[in-house]
């Protein structure tokens, strides 16, 4: 029973996240913010990239969400922005997660402390490895960006960290590229451009609340065992 409504809640969230994307798409002039993003970025010239880099740099460092940028960069540099999206991202994480653990500790813990999902997560993951750091880096719960800081507090170790940044960065990664690379092409007239942007749309939604789901119960068990060790070591 638990699983058919976890299915009908993931058929729920398909439809309104594509009701959401059309009523935008009509509603927003997206298409043309999207053009002028792409004339701005190809006006740098072969230093374009460079320039994107260092702005999804800042953004990561400032908790501005990647995945808009991401695609941003996809419309006007097609698969060629990738690697700079995951260099810069893991640059940033790097500097966010080390500024967080030398420099802002006690500033981030008094906003962790406001935030409950932000507080039980840091509290789940502990000195984990970057397995579970992985599935935490997956995780919806807390935006990646935000993720940087959080971790930079807990007991988790640099190398577990960086592995674990990478590795989770890179599915959203490749999914926004692939659905920015397919908008460079939508203003065609051609629908097949339309059909597989919609099918890249609820695919990426079904794996979110799949991967949501997943991350949830790792991240409870974990959580539960340290409570139950706690308990053992009473």
């Amino acid at each position: 029973m638990d699983n058919a409504r976890s299915w009908v809640r993931t058929g729920l969230l398909t439809g309104a996240a594509l009701a959401l994307c059309v009523g935008a798409w009509m509603l927003l002039p997206i298409e043309e913010w999207l053009r002028v993003f792409s004339r701005w970025a190809n006006g740098f010239g072969p230093y374009g990239l460079f320039v994107f880099g260092g702005l999804f740099f800042l953004a990561t460092l400032l908790v501005v969400p990647g995945t808009p940028l991401t695609i941003a960069g996809a419309v006007a540099y097609g698969w060629a922005v990738m690697p700079v999206v995951l260099v810069s991202a893991t640059l940033g994480s790097w500097l966010a997660f080390f500024a967080a653990r030398h420099l802002f500790r006690e500033r981030v813990r008094r906003l962790i402390a406001r935030k409950p999902k932000w507080r039980a997560t840091m509290e789940a993951v502990g000195d984990g490895g970057w397995r579970l750091l992985t599935l935490m880096r997956l995780s919806p719960f807390v935006p990646f960006n935000a993720q940087n800081y959080v971790l930079g507090v807990t007991d988790v170790r640099a190398g577990a960290y960086l592995v674990s940044t990478v590795i989770g960065m890179l599915p959203g990664t490749v999914v926004c590229v692939y659905l920015g690379a397919i908008g460079r092409r939508a203003g065609s007239d051609e629908p097949t451009h339309w059909i597989t942007l919609g099918l890249g749309l609820v695919a990426t939604v079904v794996a979110v609340e799949i991967t949501r789901r997943r991350v949830k119960a790792k991240l409870e068990q974990a959580e539960m065992g340290k409570a139950d060790g706690a308990g053992a070591g009473a």
